[in-house]
């Protein structure tokens, strides 16, 4: 994260959720800025094409999320595409 933190405005996805509970992975994301969308957990358990599939279909919508964001929020995307606020 603190090699990231040297880029500037990266949208970074990640299906690592215990990123999210770790304080101090939390904090080295936080200090980055960049912000995040965590796959939620069900998301690893599609198949290959499943996931390639329904993330094509979410992907316009993280997008726009990103872009009407502030820098470094989060947020969490649910299998069926619903993009939450991760507080």
């Amino acid at each position: 994260m603190k090699a990231l933190g040297k880029e500037e405005d990266l949208v970074i996805v990640t299906a690592d959720v215990a990123i999210s509970r770790n304080p101090h992975e939390v904090q080295a994301w936080k200090e980055a800025g960049h912000t995040v969308f965590f796959l939620k957990p069900g998301w690893t358990h599609l198949k290959f094409w499943e996931q390639a599939n329904k993330f094509t279909k979410c992907f316009p919508d993280i997008i726009d999320q990103a872009m009407k964001s502030k820098r470094g929020a989060t947020f969490t995307v649910r299998v069926n595409g619903k993009i939450e606020p991760l507080e």
